[in-house]
């Protein structure tokens, strides 16, 4: 086996779901099944793990989930509200009016973070997100038409991370390496 065979090996090995914090479990309730876990990996960069979480265990686009990232790198929060605003952008161009809204509201909520760190976002399709470090809240975008839009980035057919999409919607076996193409 080559060394870059066995990087790619190690970089794709299951690490099992951290569980959900206790102030997403406080507000959302406990009884939360994971769906699907993958890494996302852009060019040669893993940059996070990806968890969903719904009551049922199987994802359905008009009832909560929860989206988990632990984050394996270091990123501004300039950099993961202009790659998600411009995700949504690129996914959802009739959402284009409100995306100057959502990424001032962004702004507000998603900070800095580095390696081990987590966001989670609780997505209601009825009301909007709320998103917690692996602490406390961080703030809330009620607007169910951003909750749709912010969700694609990761479940949208068309999404740039298709192998990470099939993981969190537990459609393969193993959490997949992701890879964003350009």
């Amino acid at each position: 086996m080559t060394a870059l065979a066995r990087t790619a090996a190690r970089a794709s090995k299951p690490t099992p779901a951290p569980a959900l914090p206790t102030c997403v479990l406080n507000a959302h309730g406990q009884l939360w099944q994971l769906c699907g876990r993958g890494i996302y990996v852009w060019t040669v960069f893993r940059c996070y793990w990806a968890s969903l979480y719904t009551r049922t265990g199987h994802f359905d686009s008009q009832e909560p989930a929860i989206l988990d990232l632990e984050y394996l790198r270091t990123l501004s929060s300039e950099q993961t509200v202009t790659i998600s605003v411009d995700e949504i952008r690129r996914l959802r161009p009739e959402s284009a009016e409100s995306t100057d809204q959502w990424r001032a509201s962004l702004k507000q909520i998603i900070p800095d973070v580095t390696a081990g760190e987590r966001l989670i976002g609780y997505f209601d399709p009825a009301t909007g997100v709320s998103f917690y470090s692996a602490e406390h809240a961080l703030g809330d975008i009620v607007d169910k038409d951003f909750a749709s839009a912010f969700l694609a980035i990761w479940l949208d057919p068309a999404t740039r991370a298709p192998d990470l999409r099939a993981a969190l919607l537990g459609h393969s076996a193993v959490p997949a390496l992701a890879r964003e193409v350009r």
